[in-house]
């Protein structure tokens, strides 16, 4: 399953905001389900960002998506990101 998750960073806070999302990524990527994330930024809009991230299945997701919360490192609920530009989908992979 692919998760993309769009969201901007809030005035001022871009570069901290990218700063402690590849601090956290390790952490994410050495979670039970998680196969791979892509950390990226648009070109036409700096500070505009996404996660496109695989995991083995939407239950671990939802499991680390738990984890984040609980654990207080849940960087999307913080003061860098605009709250109302969080947008998640999900995917089912086609062909590789």
């Amino acid at each position: 399953m692919i998760v993309t998750i769009s969201f901007s960073a809030t005035e001022g806070n871009r570069d901290a905001l990218v700063a402690k999302l590849i601090e956290i990524i390790p952490d994410t990527l050495a979670f039970d389900g998680c196969n791979s994330i892509d950390f990226v930024e648009s070109q036409d809009s700096p500070g505009s960002l996404m996660l496109i991230e695989d995991w083995d299945s939407h239950e671990r997701y939802d499991a680390y998506k738990s984890w984040r919360r609980e654990s207080g490192t849940s960087v999307l609920g913080s003061d860098l990101v605009h709250a109302a530009s969080v947008s998640s989908s999900y995917y089912d992979v086609l062909s590789t």
